[in-house]
Formats: C-alpha cells, sequence, structure tokens
C-alpha cells in the first residue's frame, strides 16, 4: 500500500491532513519524542500536542516514558476498525433520516421562498445534483427519457439513485422515442427485475414525438436536461401553475404511448 492510499484513509476516518501527517510518521518510523514528530511534520510543537491529545482520545495512540524520555507510538488496529464502525453506524443513521430531513427542508424552503424559483445547473455534476432532487417526489415523478441517464451521472451514481427510488417506494412514468433505443446500443442501462413496478416507460416513434432532451416533472417542479453532443446543462422551475400543466400534457401524451417494445433492451 502506497503513502496516498494511507492518507486518504486516515482523511476519510475524519483526520485533518496534519493529524494524519503525524500518525503516519509514527507507523513508519516507531516511537517518537513530541520534538521529532514537530521536526519531521514540519508542524510546531505546540500544535503536534493538541494533535496527540486529539489522537490520544481517539485511541490511536499511546504513551510511553522511558527514563527521561516521553514517547509516543501508534496502536490501535481494533480502535480503527471500531472507527469504520463509527462511520459506518452514521451513515446509516443519516440516510435513515434522510427522507424526513428532505421533507422539512424542502416545505421550509417552500415557506420562505414561494412564488417562482429558477435554478440552472451545469456540467454532470449538476446533472447529478437535479437527478437526486426527483427522489424528493411526493409520490411520482413523470416525465420524457432523452438517452440513458449513465451517459452524463455513470452507472455508479445511476444504480445507488435507482435502489433509493425504490427503496423510498416512488413510481416513475416516462415517455422516450427513438433517440433513447439508439442510445441502448451503446450500453446497457442500469436495471434490476425487482426495479420494474416502479419504473413504467412507454414509447413513441420519432414521428409522432422526437425526445430530444430529458423531461422530469414531480411536485411543483419542472425540470429539463441536456448532456448530448452538446453543452451539459439542466434548468429546474420551481412553479406548481408549470407543473401542473406540464403534467395535463403529459398524461396526453402517455395514452398515445405504447407499451416498450419486446426486443427492447434493458
Amino acid at each position: 500500500m502506497d503513502n496516498e492510499t494511507l492518507s486518504n484513509f486516515l482523511k476519510e476516518l475524519g483526520l485533518t491532513v496534519e493529524e494524519a501527517k503525524i500518525y503516519e510518521i509514527l507507523v513508519k518510523r516507531g516511537a517518537q519524542t513530541t520534538l521529532e514528530l514537530s521536526r519531521s511534520s514540519e508542524v510546531n510543537r505546540t500544535k503536534v500536542y493538541r494533535i496527540l491529545e486529539k489522537l490520544k482520545k481517539q485511541g490511536l495512540i499511546e504513551e510511553i516514558i522511558e527514563e527521561n524520555k516521553h514517547l509516543t507510538k501508534a496502536v490501535g488496529l481494533n480502535q480503527l476498525d471500531l472507527l469504520i464502525k463509527k462511520q459506518e453506524s452514521k451513515a446509516a443513521f443519516l440516510r435513515k433520516i434522510f427522507p424526513n430531513i428532505t421533507s422539512y427542508i424542502y416545505s421550509s424552503l417552500e415557506s420562505v421562498q414561494p412564488g417562482t424559483r429558477v435554478v440552472f445547473h451545469r456540467g454532470s455534476e449538476g446533472i447529478k445534483q437535479m437527478v437526486w432532487n426527483v427522489l424528493s417526489s411526493r409520490k411520482e415523478c413523470v416525465g420524457y427519457t432523452f438517452r440513458r441517464i449513465e451517459e452524463v451521472v455513470g452507472d455508479k451514481f445511476s444504480l445507488e439513485w435507482r435502489d433509493e427510488f425504490v427503496k423510498r417506494r416512488l413510481i416513475f412514468r416516462d415517455i422516450y422515442s427513438d433517440e433513447y433505443l439508439k442510445s441502448l446500443k451503446a450500453g446497457k442501462e442500469t436495471t434490476k427485475p425487482e426495479w420494474k413496478k416502479y419504473f413504467i416507460g412507454r414509447y413513441l416513434a420519432n414521428k409522432v414525438l422526437y425526445v430530444n432532451h430529458q423531461i422530469d416533472i414531480y411536485n411543483n417542479v419542472f425540470a429539463i436536461y441536456n448532456w448530448h453532443e452538446g453543452e451539459v446543462f439542466g434548468v429546474e422551475i420551481y412553479n406548481e401553475k408549470v407543473a401542473v400543466m406540464q403534467k395535463q400534457l403529459f398524461e396526453i401524451v402517455w395514452k398515445m404511448a405504447k407499451s416498450p417494445p419486446k426486443n427492447l433492451k434493458s
């Protein structure tokens, strides 16, 4: 394992750059005095004392007294494992309460920011944010699917998002045309058999409706995405009237659309 991997691991556990640096020195060089640590890490002694105190509380180091020397050494493989378990527990807790927090924040924003809001997003990270926002749907999201969303957000993100969507028992109804089918030739869409009842799609040929960008409609949001052969950007319009009308138009087109072709690759 290289130094960078260890450093990144320690940072992910919550250690600062300087804390990680001092712990790494103790791992590689064994027991050190505070002065030696200060010289090796290029961190002033006063700060080293504070860092050692914190690492000691976390159980990652221990003190050794040898004659007139006061040394510190790295310990705590078991403690590192415990820290990982704490992180996992924290992440599980945050994930569990996130839907309630989302609802609270969303309703609070609605009360302090009434009326229309327009939010512009750029790049793949912006699109990821828009896609994740769909999870705040109260029950259902409807829209028009342009191409495989994995093209812009990646397979891993898409899988995580769909898993979370299903956990929340939301429904996604979408209409797609030939551009989406064309995109399937370049790569398989992220899917699982148990997702079918949550993601319901219908098809319309290009001659009836040419879907040339992505649209999501949920709550009071009308969201537009584009990423293929051009700028990667998206726009969210928060307006009740706009969302209601767009949902009505969607339902009209939905009745015209057909079930997916039997040879659909998914």
